[in-house]
């Protein structure tokens, strides 16, 4: 096993083909990784007032985040304790003042006690209520953000690991960014860790993307391990550690494209890896959070949400102009491509062309992994991604 938080000089496979392509496999990360982590959830501004609720899936759990009467933030499984029911709808909402499932009726407060039970003398003469609260999650918020964890008193800033040292400067409640107001959702025919690590893989950039990130290039590149979690920095710049590589900064400056003010300084990251399924994006024109929703062991599905400055966005356009919209399931299919992705000008494209590529080759009696590139700027950080990953499933 790895050291934590060093990045191995030598890049090398830990993970079997299995790990990408068996359902067995997939029910044992549900059981034993995601069912340990942390999963994005939403907003702070959305829990304001009690009763505010999100929910989220964290693996095969449905968990919901609260504010509480107390106005304190609390998580719990959207789970009734009477049949097991789904509490509240998924998304968001107000419950009021309590918590009552729809089906019979048990209510419960705001802190997760079950409070009333209709006809419990008849029905119910020994129901222990105080045995009977809803089963606690965990929540963190952590700029501005929500998120939750299966378990129980969990702290999130363990598992941050650091990162909330070198965050990056995006307040994404300010004025000077505005919300895309669409979430985008990729599917994705290819297991979750395909897509995780060539989010990581370095080596690629200048290749896959010559045309849209145009690199940069191995040596001029670095990810950062903190704890789980991997923070990308472009180093094209001699020891400065930028946001972006140089290809884009300069093209975004030729558009004349306006910067958000606040994050137009150097000094953060640009893509931010919080295992096991966040992928935060920084730069001085937008911010995006994403989420991975492993469904399969062979599909997952993408949900992204973006904040820019406002003269960027307005040239974004819609979802439905997106490479690969289906109007059917209002989800980005590359079943739906209608030019090859590889002439699409989109990065995203390109990375979902790539990572199914992968997902089938997976299958071929043939496949095999030769020797990885070394290097933090390479693929030493997929064998730092694989080792976490192994940890969680001795």
């Amino acid at each position: 096993m790895l050291d934590q938080d060093k990045m191995p000089q030598e890049a090398f496979q830990i993970l079997k083909p299995e790990a990408y392509t068996s359902e067995e496999w997939f029910a044992r990360e549900n059981r034993d990784l995601f069912s340990r982590t942390w999963g994005f959830a939403g907003l702070d501004t959305d829990l304001v007032n009690p009763g505010d609720y999100i929910t989220a899936k964290v693996g095969r759990y449905t968990l919901l985040a609260i504010r509480g009467t107390d106005g304190e933030l609390r998580a719990f499984h959207n789970i009734c304790r009477h049949r097991g029911t789904e509490l509240v709808d998924r998304g968001c909402g107000n419950t009021g003042k309590t918590i009552v499932c729809p089906y019979h009726r048990w209510t419960f407060g705001l802190d997760g006690a079950l409070r009333g039970v209709p006809d419990q003398k008849s029905c119910f003469p020994d129901l222990d209520k105080k045995a009977n609260g809803l089963h606690r999650a965990s929540v963190g918020v952590f700029k501005g953000m929500v998120f939750v964890n299966p378990e129980p008193d969990q702290n999130v800033s363990d598992w941050l690991g650091g990162v909330q040292d070198v965050v990056w400067p995006h307040d994404i409640n300010s004025k000077e960014m505005v919300d895309f107001g669409e979430i985008v959702t990729y599917e994705m025919q290819c297991n979750w860790k395909v897509f995780f690590e060539n989010a990581i893989d370095g080596y690629h950039l200048a290749y896959l993307h010559e045309h849209t990130l145009g690199g940069p290039t191995q040596d001029k590149n670095i990810w950062d391990a903190y704890g789980d979690n991997q923070v990308w920095y472009s180093t094209e710049n001699g020891m400065a550690r930028s946001r972006t590589p140089n290809f884009v900064t300069r093209n975004m400056d030729k558009w004349r494209s306006k910067k958000i003010p606040h994050a137009e300084k150097e000094g953060y990251g640009g893509v931010y890896m919080l295992f096991p399924t966040t992928l935060i994006v920084a730069n001085p024109w937008s911010f995006s959070v994403s989420v991975m929703e492993p469904v399969s062991a062979e599909v997952t599905l993408l949900h992204a949400r973006v904040w820019a400055a406002k003269s960027w966005m307005s040239m974004r356009g819609s979802v439905k102009d997106m490479p690969g919209y289906d109007k059917e399931s209002g989800m980005i299919k590359s079943s739906h491509w209608t030019k090859h992705p590889l002439e699409t000008n989109d990065f995203q494209t390109e990375d979902v062309y790539v990572a199914e590529k992968m997902q089938r080759a997976l299958h071929s009696p043939k496949y095999g992994v030769a020797d990885l590139a070394n290097g933090a700027g390479a693929e030493s950080p997929l064998t730092y991604f694989q080792s976490c990953v192994s940890r969680y499933m001795k």
